[in-house]
């Protein structure tokens, strides 16, 4: 079988009404109601702007990517802009195949 890398989530402010939210490991059915949870109990404070981190995911599934949309549609309901600050050619590409890249904002590419 498969070995799962443990999925974790760091938060970290980087501006006063700015937090990072730096995910790493394996964001899939198993571990994507892990994030909306948290992402439902930081969105209410302070933050104004949610930045993610997705350059330590190692594998996202269909689950993963709902995970993501979900947190997106939440944070715009408590007027928070969320932008994805940096993921793995491979996360990208698959954004760009599924059209996400049209809902999220992603950073440009490195050349």
């Amino acid at each position: 079988m498969f070995d799962k890398t443990p999925f974790r989530t760091e938060v970290r402010v980087t501006a006063p009404d700015t937090t990072l939210l730096v995910l790493s490991g394996d964001l899939d059915y198993d571990t994507a109601p892990e994030l909306f949870g948290f992402a439902q109990e930081l969105l209410p404070g302070e933050v104004r702007n949610l930045d993610l981190d997705l350059s330590g995911l190692e594998f996202i599934d269909s689950s993963g990517v709902a995970a993501l949309i979900n947190v997106y549609n939440s944070a715009g309901e408590h007027g928070i802009a969320m932008r994805i600050v940096a993921l793995t050619p491979y996360l990208r590409h698959l954004l760009r195949v599924t059209a996400l890249d049209r809902l999220f904002k992603l950073p440009q590419e490195q050349e």
